[in-house]
């Protein structure tokens, strides 16, 4: 669903000056509150409080063990382990669950293999059994609410969430109830556009926490149910969300918390919320960095975890359902605006089944930052009007090594062809070359449209010709699966990048200086910006601590080229050759050329022969990097790289490029500086 939920009431803790967040900051702290949560774990009453308690979930039997479980399964616990065995059986057996126990178990069996499939349907028939039509919400047990005003809204979104997942791995229900809660929840928000405790459209103060619990029952009645309602009732299910949105950005807060387990539980359905719409930021905050900055600040120690059970818990969920990587974002002209196929989010969940992997999406305008829009490996547009007027950021984007994906039929396909063509003028334009890796890399696909902007080195635009209504309709069609190979083939098969990613650090400050000759010697230049770096044509550059002379194809390769490196290195230069995309022989050329003017040979460098890493395009051809040689030439050395090192270093994932990791790349970069 093409929108933004917006963050709001965090921790104070994260509002002050706190170091840099990153992926192996969140890593460390699902461990630590992984182990904190196993250590209190209780061979005969699993995670329940030994003196009872008047917490709101934790005084219901099971309600503690039940979220410590759904906890610790999400965070990658195998089920095999003694403690989620034990919690397995006594939740399978308590009797008589209360709504909040029974839709957490129900999420649980929705996590589990084959063999709870039948508890899983039991459980789902009995969540649809006591939910009351008439309130569109449950009591706290089986008894419902007699009235809207008096049903609790956190029943609501925990049996929503439930039965969402149910129907995820397969559960029949029926359309009543889904029209049930859409009811309860449209007719109970605030003609600003916010919910309140209170339930009543005129009544109480909206709060975010309730504002999010009503999104999150939006918008799995929208998943579940969106397709099948009539175009006046999705067009009010549709602008209710966008009211909550406007509503979001316009009161929520990063810098005001109301504490305790409301934080925690409030960031956990903040978390569902915003993995169902699109990367969430309000002010330009991005709600999980805040959110594990508060989660982090309050309940990880230097040595183990604190807090209570519960408020681990919820924490533990968010931080491990809300750090998967983003898989594709897309261009819109308005964050807030709701795409009623949800084509981003289908085409995300359709990766996500072929790579047996959780992933996440974003929706990004021309008001982002260009990181922003890089935080995936490819820009989705299906919106030609998305495309703002001033193309500048456009091609920043693709300088850094982005890949613009287009979608649209007819007048859309000419338009953006016409965009393609007029950012990219010296790339070539290829229209459905049957050797494309898109049509072939995972799904073979024949009869279909597709056009290639490609400036020898990687494809910068790829447009397809077809609409998305065609592609969301099955995961069978040509157009899902032509959508599942590209993404999948841009993130290397397998190379994608945690959400809060950290860029490759160097260590040298020295200045490369970059040889300029009649090839390619610019191309994909970006990444160069590592180090500090000066060009100048290669015929007046003398003695300098490492020269980079590179090229793309083997015809830059001269005789002329050749002398000038061996003058260069004779001076006491260390020049490095390398070929930009490593598939065309532009190093290995100039070796051969350099050998037979020296008359020398070149030989392994000792310094990079534990170099082994390599790029996703390489694994699946089984191709190996040829090793780094080098030859000394009166008082320099030359080294030939004779694959890619420089757009590793854009740090962009990108289907067709031979050659080194960014990691290896930096590090011979690196090394040669310093030697």
């Amino acid at each position: 669903m093409s929108m933004v939920l917006l963050s709001a009431v965090l921790s104070t803790a994260c509002a002050t000056a706190t170091p840099a967040l990153h992926d192996n900051d969140i890593q460390n702290a699902i461990t630590m509150i992984a182990n904190e949560l196993l250590s209190r774990h209780n061979e005969k009453i699993c995670w329940e409080p030994e003196h009872g308690s008047e917490g709101w979930l934790t005084k219901f039997e099971g309600g503690t063990t039940a979220l410590t479980t759904l906890a610790l399964l999400s965070s990658g616990e195998s089920i095999n382990t003694k403690s989620i065995e034990s919690s397995l059986s006594f939740l399978k057996n308590i009797e008589y669950p209360s709504t909040y126990v029974l839709a957490t178990r129900t999420s649980i069996w929705s996590m589990m293999p084959e063999r709870y499939k039948k508890i899983l349907k039991k459980d789902s028939k009995k969540l649809i059994s006591t939910l009351s039509l008439h309130s569109g919400s449950w009591g706290n047990y089986e008894v419902p609410p007699s009235s809207r005003s008096s049903a609790s809204p956190l029943n609501r979104e925990f049996g929503m969430i439930a039965l969402r997942e149910a129907t995820r791995c397969g559960q029949r229900i029926p359309k009543e109830c889904w029209i049930a809660l859409a009811n309860a929840t449209l007719l109970t928000q605030q003609k600003n556009g916010g919910w309140s405790y209170q339930q009543g459209a005129n009544s109480g103060k909206p709060t975010s926490n309730m504002t999010v619990a009503a999104l999150n029952c939006l918008l799995g009645v929208d998943e579940m149910h969106g397709n099948k309602l009539n175009k006046e009732d999705a067009k009010w299910l549709h602008s209710s969300i966008e009211q909550a949105i406007a509503w979001l950005n316009k009161y929520a807060k990063t810098t005001k918390n109301v504490g305790g387990t409301t934080l925690m539980s409030y960031l956990y359905g903040l978390e569902r919320a915003a993995m169902s719409c699109g990367l969430a930021e309000i002010h330009k905050r991005d709600w999980f960095r805040d959110g594990a900055k508060a989660i982090i600040s309050t309940h990880c120690g230097v040595r183990k975890a604190k807090g209570s059970t519960v408020n681990l818990s919820f924490a533990l969920l968010f931080l491990s359902r809300g750090r998967v990587p983003i898989a594709l974002c897309e261009l819109a002209q308005d964050k807030g605006i709701v795409d009623p196929l949800r084509t981003s989010e289908i085409i995300t969940h359709r990766i996500s089944k072929h790579t047996e992997r959780a992933l996440a999406w974003q929706i990004v305008t021309s008001k982002e930052q260009v990181a922003t829009w890089l935080a995936s490996p490819l820009l989705l547009i299906q919106d030609v009007n998305a495309i703002p007027e001033d193309k500048t950021k456009i091609t920043q984007y693709l300088n850094q090594g982005g890949l613009i994906v287009m979608l649209g039929s007819k007048k859309d396909a000419k338009e953006f062809a016409s965009i393609a063509d007029a950012l990219l003028p010296n790339c070539s334009r290829k229209k459905d070359d049957p050797t494309h890796w898109s049509i072939s890399i995972l799904y073979k696909i024949k009869n279909i449209h597709v056009t290639v902007w490609n400036d020898g080195i990687r494809d910068r635009i790829i447009l397809v010709d077809g609409n998305a209504k065609k592609l969301v309709s099955s995961e069978k069609s040509k157009l899902s699966q032509l959508l599942v190979n590209i993404c999948c083939g841009a993130a290397e098969l397998e190379h994608w990048k945690p959400r809060l990613y950290t860029p490759v650090p160097v260590k040298s400050k020295k200045t490369i200086w970059i040889a300029e000759h009649a090839g390619n010697w610019n191309t994909e230049i970006v990444g160069l910006g590592k180090w500090k770096y000066k060009t100048a044509p290669i015929k007046l550059i003398k003695k300098k601590k490492l020269v980079l002379v590179s090229g793309v194809f083997a015809t830059e390769a001269t005789e002329e080229l050749a002398s000038e490196i061996i003058r260069i290195a004779a001076t006491g230069s260390t020049v490095l050759v390398e070929s930009i995309g490593g598939k065309d022989g532009f190093a290995s050329t100039l070796q051969d050329k350099i050998e037979a003017s020296a008359t020398l040979s070149f030989t392994i460098a000792d310094s990079f022969k534990h170099i082994f890493s390599k790029r996703g395009w390489s694994t699946l051809n089984r191709i190996e990097l040829n090793p780094t040689l080098v030859a000394t030439i009166q008082n320099g050395d030359v080294y030939i790289v004779n694959c890619d090192l420089r757009n590793a270093l854009l740090e962009q994932s990108s289907w067709g490029i031979h050659g080194h990791t960014t990691k290896s790349a930096v590090e011979i970069i690196d090394t040669l500086l310093e030697d």
